[in-house]
């Protein structure tokens, strides 16, 4: 007997020496709570993924000191019923796996409950009798509605970490509500020389999906506020770029084929915006203002008008002095000439014939006449 329980446990050694040389990742899982009936029902949907050793603890340790594994932190979590799980797939993605294939079972008398365990207000189902003393037992508020048995409200039967009570246990039972999740729970799991215990593994993949999504947005808006070019960044960074060389061109009043049409637009609403603050007034209004303008002149006083009009009539005077001067000589040196003349051709000393003289003067005067005229112009 002692032979073969010897055998048996050197045979084990050696398939888990085998297993922990292959799988790059190595798991410690508890057994508390764990049915044998459902070891080949997970061995079966984790097949491919993972392979699941179920032995005894100093078995187990013996393997794992005697391996390749360098770390003997992964000893420290051996304590108890364990497994041991080999798998290629990473720590995260094995400990999802193994909490999505979790079954619910009744809770039993003295098991720890894993969280608060409520029972939701709401019609039971139940007739009044005997089941109506176990659920006020254990703390729930019942109501009879007809033929039924009613939850008043929400009740918590049993705290997070806490054993439960037999009262507790009998209530679930008949209400059936199976709040225990049974299954293998990963203690830590090794990969390259790294421990993640169940804390770190136990992760809400949609969180942490939001998490990755706004960590990608803020890196992203970062890279287009410092202008970082990247394959994800360069069409927009050109965009932006565009529209200030645009800006600033049409600030500028720099025309091209990209900025014609909003400067045209630009000095469309600038013409707008001052014809607006420009009033329209009609032309009898006008008419109006200019009457109103010359009544004020005219009840302006005399004396400064006076003055002002005798001032005007001194420069006035002035300048025709000025221009009637130059005129008056010229008229007096033209026209003294041909009076000689005539005088010369009249003097019966001479015993020249009077009509010569006065024909000769005529012609002089009519060539002096337009000299004249010249001359007044």
């Amino acid at each position: 007997m002692t032979s073969h329980t010897r055998k048996w446990k050197e045979q084990q050694v050696q398939e888990l020496l085998q297993l922990s040389n292959t799988y790059p990742v190595i798991a410690i899982a508890s057994l508390q709570n764990f049915p044998a009936s459902l070891s080949q029902l997970l061995r079966k949907r984790l097949q491919g993924k993972a392979v699941i050793k179920i032995s005894k603890t100093r078995v187990v340790k013996k393997a794992l000191l005697e391996s390749k594994i360098k770390s003997d932190s992964l000893l420290k979590h051996t304590e108890g019923s364990i497994a041991v799980i080999f798998s290629n797939v990473n720590p995260f993605e094995l400990f999802a796996s193994l909490k999505k294939n979790k079954v619910s079972m009744p809770a039993k008398v003295g098991m720890v409950a894993p969280n608060d365990i409520i029972v939701p207000a709401g019609d039971t189902g139940l007739p009044p009798g005997p089941a109506l003393s176990d659920l006020k037992q254990a703390g729930l508020k019942t109501i009879l509605k007809g033929p039924t048995i009613s939850i008043a409200e929400d009740s918590i039967v049993a705290k997070k970490g806490q054993p439960i009570s037999k009262e507790a246990a009998a209530a679930l039972t008949k209400l059936d509500i199976k709040p225990i999740k049974v299954g293998l729970n990963i203690v830590a799991c090794l990969e390259d020389g790294q421990i993640f215990t169940a804390e770190v593994l136990d992760i809400d993949t949609e969180e942490v999906f939001e998490q990755f999504k706004e960590a990608h947005r803020n890196a992203f808006n970062l890279a287009i506020e410092i202008a970082y070019t990247n394959e994800r960044t360069i069409e927009l960074l050109l965009s932006k770029a565009f529209k200030n060389a645009k800006a600033v061109s049409v600030e500028a009043n720099i025309l091209n084929s990209a900025t014609v049409e909003a400067i045209l637009g630009k000095a469309f609403r600038q013409a707008s915006a001052l014809g607006d603050m420009v009033k329209e007034v009609p032309v009898g209004e006008k008419r109006e203002e200019r009457k109103e303008e010359e009544k004020i002149e005219g009840e302006k006083p005399a004396g400064k008008s006076g003055e002002g009009e005798e001032g005007n009539a001194g420069e006035g005077k002035k300048k025709e002095g000025k221009e009637e001067t130059p005129v008056e000589e010229k008229k007096e040196g033209k026209e003294e000439t041909p009076v000689e003349k005539k005088s010369e051709a009249e003097d019966p000393a001479e015993g020249k014939p009077a009509r010569e003289p006065s024909e000769s003067s005529a012609e002089e005067q009519k060539k002096e006449e337009p000299k004249k005229e010249k001359s007044d112009a």
